[in-house]
């Protein structure tokens, strides 16, 4: 008999991986403030990042939506989207101004902000 030690799940370790992947991107978009282009809900857009915090241990950005599907919105305004419920996540080379409402001390982030866009 032998004692196999079980490998962590490679689906975590992966998913991991990834979260601190896309973690790193947005912080340099944030930074930068440089638009990403992103695929959600099976639709490519390009997307203004402004705060990249945690909700209930899950990763979330809060970004403006600058165009969808190759169009821009009726209306430019701040959402929130789940970090890993965005693929093919990439730097454009498109830069944004932050959007007027947009405050960094709002209480929804209270819990954790890690990195917000600045004036």
């Amino acid at each position: 008999m032998h004692n196999d030690v079980v490998p962590e799940s490679t689906t975590d370790t992966a998913t991991e991986e990834l979260r601190a992947s896309l973690s790193d991107i947005i912080r340099f978009a944030l930074m930068q403030k440089i638009c990403l282009s992103v695929r959600y809900n099976n639709m490519d857009m390009i997307l203004a990042p402004h705060m990249l915090w945690t909700k209930h241990g899950d990763l979330h950005v809060d970004a403006v939506t600058v165009e969808r599907a190759g169009s821009p919105p009726k209306i430019f305004k701040i959402g929130t989207f789940k970090l890993l419920g965005l693929g093919n996540v990439a730097l454009t080379s498109r830069t944004f101004e932050p959007q007027a409402e947009f405050d960094p001390n709002d209480p929804k982030y209270a819990e954790a902000p890690i990195a917000s866009v600045t004036g």
